[in-house]
């Protein structure tokens, strides 16, 4: 539980500068010969003011009221032999924005003023004492009470500049995931395809095993590149470049690949996300179709621009895996769709806009 001390570090030096406006009181009290016998209670209401101003500052709670009622009662009492103590209803005032939101703080305040005006007119003070009581104690409430709620508003935009932030890492870290999945599913999968091979060739084709285990070297090197590539953000080599590379793969894995028409104009974010979805879906038909042949097709239709994935295979209306729900994640996040059929093989449709919204 921090300590008193701690406690008053915590609050600056600024509260203990404002106290200089409670001097004259203090001092009058002690100093002046009209105090002469009676100095003690002036004395002992200063003590008390004194601990009240600082409980305040600590007190978030519309318990603030009472502190604030000590405060007015300690004004009252002192300005009937002191009117100096008319600085402790601003002290008061000061106080009000600590323990209610704005709206009721003013509501507050206005009872603060009016208290001090009827004090002021009760014990039949000279116009700089309503001076004090009534105009300088409406501003300096009115001043806190908007700084409390301008430090409110910064602190709740902070807030959300940090919720911004977090959810901004959030979504770098699942795109990454899903990058470094796409990325090495396939790479991985055409590795296992290649060894197995170069395994079966090498005791009737050593020639064409070492062929095929340099391929392995090449494309291990080349998914090394491009994971990095991914975790720092980085354009893969292009769509283009990347139905050149699916081709190779789906043939070198015994299957029929074909291509029709050509991708449509796209930007970059949007040939990125087309370029990882035909690598997972090439993966995918490697890997789980038992499909003989795959054709893929790229076309523009209704404004927007198309690419469909179609194999032979078995199909089979499975659940999405992670490879499948990332594609169709990053499809959406820029405004396309994925479509999946399954009756005859497995269809693969994905939809984006020719235009990417600003």
């Amino acid at each position: 539980m921090p300590t008193i001390p701690s406690r008053m570090k915590q609050l600056g030096w600024e509260p203990f500068a404002w106290l200089i406006y409670s001097l004259p009181y203090l001092f009058s009290s002690i100093l002046s010969p009209t105090f002469e016998g009676r100095r003690l209670p002036y004395i002992a209401s200063y003590a008390l003011f004194l601990v009240l101003y600082f409980a305040g500052h600590f007190v978030r709670t519309p318990r603030i009221l009472w502190i604030v009622a000590g405060l007015d009662a300690i004004a009252i009492f002192g300005s009937l032999r002191n009117p100096s103590a008319a600085c402790f209803f601003i002290y008061g005032s000061a106080l009000i924005a600590n323990g209610f939101p704005p709206r009721q703080a003013r509501l507050v305040l206005a009872a603060q003023v009016l208290l001090g005006a009827a004090a002021s007119a009760a014990l039949a003070m000279e116009w700089w004492y309503y001076m004090a009581s009534v105009v300088i104690s409406a501003l300096i409430g009115a001043v806190t009470i908007q700084a409390a709620a301008k430090a409110a508003g910064d602190a709740k935009l902070r807030m959300a500049q940090a919720e911004i932030e977090r959810i901004a890492k959030l979504a770098e870290r699942e795109r990454i995931a899903r990058d470094v999945h796409d990325l090495l599913g396939h790479t991985l999968s055409v590795v296992v395809l290649k060894s197995e091979l170069a395994q079966k060739l090498m005791s009737r084709d050593p020639s064409r095993a070492r062929q095929e285990m340099s391929e392995v070297e090449r494309i291990a090197r080349q998914g090394l590149a491009e994971v990095r590539e991914a975790i720092t953000g980085y354009r893969s080599s292009g769509l283009a470049a990347e139905i050149e590379h699916v081709r190779d793969t789906l043939t070198a894995a015994g299957i029929d690949a074909t291509v029709e028409g050509r991708p449509a104009a796209l930007a970059p974010a949007q040939e990125t996300a087309l370029s990882l979805a035909l690598r997972e879906a090439a993966t995918n038909v490697i890997r789980h179709a038992g499909a003989t042949r795959c054709h893929i097709r790229f076309y523009a239709q209704d404004g927007s621009a198309l690419m469909e994935v179609q194999d032979d295979g078995r199909g089979g209306d499975a659940p999405f895996g992670h490879g499948l729900t990332g594609m169709r994640e990053r499809i959406q996040a820029l405004g396309g769709a994925l479509r999946r059929e399954t009756d005859r093989g497995t269809r693969l449709l994905i939809q984006l806009p020719m235009k990417l919204e600003s």
